[in-house]
C-alpha cells in the first residue's frame, strides 16, 4: 500500500481520499482552513456511493500543508484552481526531488507554474504532472457523503517535461489502476481540458436562473442554440492548440473517450454523458464554473494567443461578459501569460516551457 496526500477537501478531494483510504492507502488530507476536515472527523471517514459503494478513513486530517506531503509518494492537488498558485509556491519550498505531484485535474499551466517557482526557489524539482479533467465525475451530496457518478474510462496524464510522464504512470498504476494513459506532453494536456466549454456557455446563457439559485441541472440546460455555441467555442480552441503545433480532441470525441457517448445531437450527447449524475448549474456567482472556468481556462486561452497573433472572439467576448455579470476582473485575478513568466514568447517559447520545462 502506498502513502498519497490529498491538498483539497472539496468534491474531488473527498472522492479520492475516500477511494484511496478505502482501498488501504495511507492518506492524508490537507484543507487550508480546516472547515472541511471537519465532518470528515466527525464522521471517522467519507461514505461514498455510486460508482464507489462504501466508507474510506484518511489516515491524517491537517491544516498544515508540510505534515500532509512529507514523506508521501503521491501528492495530489485536487484544490480549485484559484488555489493553485498559492499551493505551487508552498510546495516549491518543501517537496522533495523523488516525490510525484499531480494536478488532478489541472488547468493549463499548473505544471509550468509550479516548475516556474521551484526555479525561483533555486531547489531542484519535483517530479510534476496534469490531467486536462478529473478521473472523478463527483459531488458532495452533504459533508463527507460524496456521489461518485462515474470514475472515467481514461484520462491522458503528461509530465513537465513530457520525457517524465511514463515515470509518472509508474508511480500512479498502484492507486488507480490504468486509468490513467500517456498524453503527449502539459500543452496538449492542458488544452484538453473541456470544462469551460461545457459548463460556461450554459452558466452564462442562462444567468437568471444562477441569481435565481434555480439549481437545474446543467444539461437541461443545453438547448439547440446553445449546444451551437459551445461548439463554438469549442472550434476556437482547437484553434488555438492548432496553432500551438499540439492536437486537441473535440469536446464531442472527449464525451466518447470519458463516457462512451458515440451517437445523437449535440443535446442528446450532452445528455447522454451528463444526464445520469444530474448535478446542478451554478447556485450563485462564486460556483467554479465562473471563478474557476473563467479566469484560469478562458483567460488562459486568450493570453497566449495574443502571444502569437491569434484572435479568438466568442472566448473574449464570455470573459468580457462574465466580468461586468459577476462583479470581478477576472483578467486581472486570472493565469496569464505574465504570470506564467511567457510574456512576449512565440509558440516556440511556448511550446519550450510546456514540454520541456524551460520558462
Amino acid at each position: 500500500m502506498g502513502s498519497i496526500a490529498i491538498l483539497g477537501a472539496g468534491n474531488v478531494g473527498q472522492a479520492i481520499a475516500g477511494h484511496m483510504s478505502f482501498k488501504g492507502h495511507h492518506v492524508r488530507v490537507f484543507d487550508r482552513w480546516g472547515r472541511d476536515l471537519e465532518p470528515i472527523e466527525a464522521n471517522d471517514g467519507i461514505d461514498m456511493t455510486g460508482d464507489v459503494e462504501g466508507h474510506g478513513t484518511p489516515s491524517v486530517l491537517t491544516t498544515d500543508l508540510a505534515q500532509a506531503v512529507s514523506g508521501a509518494e503521491v501528492v495530489i492537488v485536487a484544490a480549485p484552481a484559484f488555489a493553485h498558485a498559492y499551493l505551487s509556491r508552498e510546495l516549491a519550498s518543501v517537496l522533495e526531488p523523488d516525490q510525484l505531484v499531480l494536478f488532478q485535474p489541472g488547468v493549463l499551466g499548473s505544471g509550468v507554474e509550479l516548475a516556474r517557482m521551484f526555479a525561483i526557489a533555486g531547489r531542484r524539482p519535483c517530479l510534476i504532472a496534469e490531467t486536462p479533467t478529473s478521473l472523478y465525475t463527483c459531488r458532495l451530496r452533504r459533508p463527507a457523503h460524496v456521489y461518485i457518478g462515474a470514475i472515467k474510462h481514461a484520462v491522458p496524464l503528461a509530465a513537465v517535461p513530457s520525457a517524465d510522464t511514463p515515470r509518472a504512470l509508474d508511480i500512479l498504476r498502484p492507486y488507480f489502476d490504468d486509468r490513467y494513459v500517456p498524453g503527449e506532453d502539459t500543452l496538449t494536456v492542458g488544452l484538453n481540458n473541456c470544462n469551460p466549454i461545457y459548463h460556461v456557455p450554459p452558466a452564462v446563457l442562462n444567468f437568471k436562473t444562477v441569481e435565481d439559485a434555480d439549481g437545474h441541472p446543467l444539461h437541461t440546460l443545453v438547448t439547440p442554440r446553445i449546444a451551437e455555441v459551445i461548439d463554438a467555442l469549442d472550434r476556437e480552441r482547437l484553434a488555438l492548440a492548432e496553432a500551438l503545433q499540439v492536437k486537441a480532441a473535440s469536446f464531442w470525441d472527449f464525451l466518447n473517450t470519458a463516457y462512451g457517448v458515440t451517437e445523437g445531437s449535440f443535446v442528446e450527447r450532452v445528455v447522454q454523458g451528463y444526464g445520469r449524475q444530474g448535478f446542478p448549474e451554478p447556485d450563485s456567482i462564486r460556483h467554479r464554473y465562473f471563478t474557476e472556468d473563467i479566469p484560469f481556462g478562458l483567460v488562459i486561452w486568450s493570453s497566449l494567443a495574443a502571444q502569437i497573433g491569434l484572435s479568438l472572439p466568442l472566448t473574449d467576448a464570455f470573459v468580457a461578459l462574465s466580468g461586468p455579470l459577476c462583479g470581478q476582473d477576472f483578467v486581472a485575478g486570472g493565469r496569464t501569460a505574465r504570470s506564467l513568466g511567457l510574456l512576449g514568447s512565440d509558440v516556440h517559447g511556448i511550446r519550450a516551457a510546456f514540454i520541456d520545462g524551460v520558462v
